[in-house]
């Protein structure tokens, strides 16, 4: 079999195991074996601390705040710790005049720019909570979260709760394709969930058991290692699928690209920061897990560049002319889409081919910023979809 056959039918295996075998034996698994250890139902009451990292947030802090203030928890049982990295517009100032009213919000500050991670593990040195509630200021929690995440605990072995965070999704080609996207994406967090092999968590609300947080390095993200340390420490990482919470993304190509490169550059170099994690002797279900759904994933755009040229080279003897055929329209409708948007039209038909094309490019980026050793420490927020004023 000449060499471009091999390498066919090793890319198209491989991609079509990243993006459905994996689920599917995911789905086959949590058939046969159920769930690790139901949610339990909501009771517990440890004392909670809310950790909201701000940088230049004053058209969303006080939204931010009053719903934390609106979560149904008792509120001799929680504090809200706003760590300010180095704001310079009147962030601090609209914190320091709700805390004046509710005492149970406390500003502190860092000194200067640190990065959001510095900021966070600031907040946890002065945090009272058997359990810290990390937070960012564009998500909004449905008032029970606190009561679903919290009850989790009550299992001995849980060290990390995460939410089910849900995306707004507006009419437009990119919120359309990465609204899909994360759909799939929350189905794999759960299954793994359930199936007790989960190492990762979304930052927009997760919470940790103080005695289990550790102090982060500032170039990588709390939903990466957050839930890496944890397992390391030989405890569970859980997705709540009851605790909701909501949140926005970019809706621009530029926006969009930038929080994709940024999150598989944090996450790949902070992933094999602990590479302990991936010792299949010691953790064969979490290292399968990181392998099949990070690694793979962020490696497909160096196999569908393999899968293009191999198909070329076979066609060029009258082999795989339809596979190369099919890979030709299928970038072609991704070119229709990114054309469109740029004329302002709706994408319809080309909406997914976009949108993938759009991510694996994300992920290309990201990989190679990782290969290069770039680390990022602090990054801009985007602007709020509807910026909402502080009282």
């Amino acid at each position: 079999m000449p060499f471009a056959d091999y390498a066919i039918f090793i890319v198209v295996f491989l991609l079509a195991y990243a993006w459905l075998g994996y689920a599917a034996v995911l789905w086959t698994l949590r058939r046969c074996f159920g769930r690790i250890g139901a949610p339990y139902p909501a009771g517990m009451k440890p004392f909670v601390s809310i950790i909201v990292p701000v940088h230049n947030e004053q058209d969303r802090i006080a939204a931010k705040l009053r719903n934390c203030l609106e979560l149904d928890y008792p509120p001799d049982r929680l504090e809200i710790l706003v760590a300010s990295d180095g704001s310079t517009d009147r962030t601090e100032a609209v914190v320091e005049t709700l805390a004046a009213v509710d005492t149970r919000i406390r500003l502190l500050r860092a000194a200067g720019r640190m990065g959001k991670s510095a900021a966070q593990n600031l907040a946890a040195q002065s945090a009272r909570g058997d359990i810290l509630f990390l937070t960012d200021t564009e998500a909004r929690a449905q008032p029970d979260v606190l009561q679903f995440i919290v009850s989790n605990f009550a299992d001995a072995k849980v060290g990390l709760v995460t939410a089910a965070v849900h995306l707004t999704e507006p009419a437009d080609a990119i919120a359309k394709g990465q609204g899909l996207y994360w759909r799939y994406e929350l189905f794999l967090r759960q299954a793994e969930s359930d199936l007790g092999t989960l190492a990762t968590s979304s930052g927009q609300a997760l919470a940790i058991r103080r005695e289990l947080f550790v102090p982060m390095e500032e170039c990588y993200g709390d939903d990466c290692v957050l839930p890496l340390d944890v397992r390391l420490q030989g405890y569970r990482v859980v997705q709540d699928r009851r605790a909701v919470v909501f949140d926005g993304f970019p809706h621009s190509l530029q926006g969009e690209l930038r929080a994709r490169t940024r999150m598989v550059s944090r996450n790949w170099t902070g992933t094999l920061s602990r590479p302990e994690i991936l010792n299949p002797w010691r953790f064969p279900g979490t290292a399968w897990g990181l392998v099949s759904h990070k690694f793979l994933r962020w490696l497909t755009p160096f196999l569908l560049v393999v899968l293009l040229w191999a198909s070329a080279m076979a066609s060029l003897s009258g082999r795989y002319v339809s596979l190369l055929f099919l890979q030709a329209v299928f970038y072609a409708a991704a070119m229709a889409g990114w054309l469109r948007i740029r004329a302002g039209r709706q994408t319809r038909m080309f909406a997914l081919p976009f949108a993938f094309c759009l991510a694996n490019w994300g992920f290309l980026l990201g990989t190679l910023r990782a290969l290069r050793g770039e680390r990022i420490v602090t990054y801009t927020n985007q602007p709020a979809t509807e910026p909402i004023a502080p009282e």
